[in-house]
């Protein structure tokens, strides 16, 4: 991606307001599978340092930047950004991207098995 592609309008601020109102989130966490989110809430993750919260977050960023399918390879995702706010300073951008290649490679080998 091109370093400010992601700026780059597509979409007014009532286009946006306009989708955000009538799409419903789809969230595949564990934890909140089972919640009736529904557009407009708010979900705030908050605990003391080691309570996983980027655990829980980091598949949810996977799901949300893989695309449905690409090249006939079916990843599921929802082909959206994501940006991550790291105020500590702690975010492990390796650990993200190794997880994120087994998604990928756990896609391909999936389309490889048939």
């Amino acid at each position: 991606m091109v370093p400010q592609e992601w700026l780059v309008e597509d979409e007014s601020a009532k286009e946006i307001l306009d989708r955000v109102q009538t799409e419903r989130p789809f969230l595949l966490l564990p934890l909140l599978h089972r919640v009736p989110l529904r557009v407009g809430n708010v979900v705030d993750i908050v605990g003391p340092s080691p309570s996983a919260k980027t655990h829980i977050l980091i598949p949810a960023a996977i799901n949300c930047i893989l695309p449905q399918e690409s090249d006939g390879v079916k990843y599921g995702g929802l082909g959206h950004l994501v940006m991550f706010l790291d105020l500590d300073c702690r975010f492990d951008i390796l650990r993200f991207s190794e997880l994120l290649k087994l998604r990928i490679l756990e896609a391909i080998g999936k389309l490889l098995e048939f």
